[in-house]
């Protein structure tokens, strides 16, 4: 019989080590029929497919989430894409079909300095300011503050720092058009400005630098309280874009101490890695407890669930549709009428502060054909609401001052205010 310390120790007493349990992957069956019921809530506001793309997020296992995630951010994005690129066609397409002083009726636009055009103009921009110029509307407040501010300058004397015989121009985003106030504030704005009022416009070649601002558009009507929370947010705006469009490392099937985790809202895109993270949570836990506290981390899907995530990817090319500047050159409208026009804007906007141009002693002159507009380089700009104004080389006609009671009544506000 072997001593005691040389008997074996029976097979049952030999202790166990922990296996990591691999996770399985998700079907592309279920997959697919994911994706069918998110492209129903995103395009179609399917309230059924709302309801059945929230409960799968919810009740999937934590080893299955990452594929549904980033099904689901994919078609987000493909639908904010198609959003973008419709409301910008809609914008251009009624840029290009209104003319200046077009939306006037025929007997208005066959005399646009008599009675009838001015008491048109101003029913029309009356109505435009009582409908989005107001204070539950906060969104259209810097628009208004800026064309209330355009007018204001073009009945003041040049030597007092306004525009006198020259018309202002006023560069501004087009998303102030398209995300201010909706799809109905847009056309209502090129309508009265351009189509009545007589502004003109040209597009610049310069990228807007503001369209990382919320986007206070929207394309239906109120989700109810079940889907509040899955209403998209807007795209990223150009500037962020390149980040977004890097490579990301790949999340290792190991476990890895602490890693961001999901948020718990399935309709917030996740946020990425940072390289500082990749790099510092590369060593692996060897520790017991911390392999069983940690969540077993999810696998990448294999190559034959990769197209499902590359559909929307020629969406992409609507990015470059946004971003835009355009300059509006102020209408050539005679003082009376533009104080009678100011006399609509509410206290709320016509009390804030006017800037003024800087006053120079010498005397400008009419830029040359062959010069054209774009040489001036020494121009005075300043920034009032929203956009950037400065004096354009265009001049108004003979007999902008008004008649002598206007003048009399300006002069008495340029001795006494």
């Amino acid at each position: 019989m072997r001593g005691r310390n040389n008997t074996p120790l029976p097979p049952s007493s030999t202790p166990k080590q922990k296996r990591s349990v691999t996770p399985s992957r998700p079907m592309r069956s279920d997959l697919e029929q994911f994706a069918e019921h998110c492209r129903a809530w995103y395009y179609q506001q399917d309230e059924d497919a709302g309801r059945l793309m929230t409960q799968t997020l919810a009740t999937l296992p934590p080893s299955q989430r990452a594929p549904f995630a980033r099904l689901q951010a994919s078609i987000r994005s493909a639908y904010h894409a198609s959003v973008n690129a419709r409301r910008d066609a809609e914008f251009k397409a009624h840029l290009s079909a209104t003319k200046p002083g077009g939306s006037l009726m025929p007997h208005s636009r066959a005399d646009p300095r008599g009675p009838l055009a001015k008491k048109e103009r101003y029913d029309r921009f009356d109505r435009f300011i009582r409908t989005w110029c107001t204070m539950g509307m906060p969104g259209t407040k810097p628009f208004f503050h800026g064309l209330w501010a355009l007018m204001r300058l073009q009945v003041i004397p040049r030597d007092l720092g306004g525009a006198g015989p020259y018309r202002i121009e006023w560069e501004i985003d087009d998303a102030v058009f398209k995300e201010s106030g909706g799809k109905d504030f847009m056309l209502e704005a090129i309508d009265v400005l351009k189509g009545v009022l007589g502004f003109e416009e040209s597009a610049t070649l310069s990228r807007s630098s503001s369209t990382n601002g919320p986007a206070q558009y929207t394309a239906f009507t109120a989700l109810s309280p079940i889907h509040s929370r899955s209403q998209s947010q807007p795209l990223p705006s150009d500037s962020t874009a390149p980040m977004l469009m890097q490579k990301i490392p790949p999340i290792s099937s190991r476990t890895q101490t602490k890693r961001p985790r999901a948020p718990s809202d399935p309709f917030v895109d996740t946020p990425t890695l940072s390289a500082s993270y990749s790099s510092a949570n590369t060593g692996l836990s060897t520790s017991s407890s911390s392999a069983v506290d940690e969540p077993i981390t999810p696998t990448t899907p294999n190559a034959e669930l990769d197209d499902l995530f590359a559909r929307p990817a020629p969406a992409r090319e609507f990015c470059d549709s946004d971003g835009y500047m355009r300059t509006w050159t102020a209408p050539d409208l005679p003082n009376p009428e533009f104080l009678s026009l100011l006399t609509l804007f509410p206290p709320f906007i016509s009390r804030n502060t006017l800037p003024r141009f800087p006053v120079t002693r010498l005397s400008r002159r009419p830029a040359d054909v062959e010069e054209g507009e774009a040489m001036e380089t020494d121009r005075q700009e300043i920034k009032v609401g929203t956009g950037t104004m400065w004096l354009g080389t265009k001049q108004r006609t003979d007999g902008w001052q008004g008649g002598w009671w206007t003048r009399f009544k300006l002069w008495l506000a340029r001795v006494f205010c």
